[in-house]
């Protein structure tokens, strides 16, 4: 749960986790850590939670929330991990899956039911 809300964030910020992590005085081995399942110590989370402006508790999965405008927002189904997830998957699609995909996708948006406002 960790590094996916962190990679996620880093991603709002447009950038990669490694030079987030130099910018706030972490090595790039302690970056891999996290990747395959590390979590930080409590220092760090509390430098990374400044750095993004959320709490210790989204980072850890313990709750949903990040503030956005000054609003709190649920980030469970955000739009970038949506986002993220359809394009692995059609990644993954041979031409007939791709065409499926498109047609379905060229329906929902001309439906006007689901065009993002």
């Amino acid at each position: 749960m960790f590094w996916k809300r962190f990679y996620n964030l880093c991603l709002r910020c447009g950038k990669r986790p490694n030079p987030i992590g130099k910018e706030i005085g972490l090595s790039s081995g302690i970056i891999s850590k996290w990747k395959n399942g590390g979590i930080p110590n409590g220092e760090t989370l509390m430098k990374l939670a400044k750095y993004f402006d959320v709490s210790v508790d989204y980072l850890l999965g313990l709750s949903p929330y990040i503030k956005i405008n000054g609003d709190l927002v649920a980030m469970e189904n955000s739009d970038l991990e949506l986002k993220n997830q359809i394009s692995e998957n059609i990644s993954k699609l041979n031409n007939e899956g791709l065409t499926k995909v498109a047609e379905y996708s060229k329906d929902l948006v001309d439906s006007h039911n689901y065009e993002q406002q």
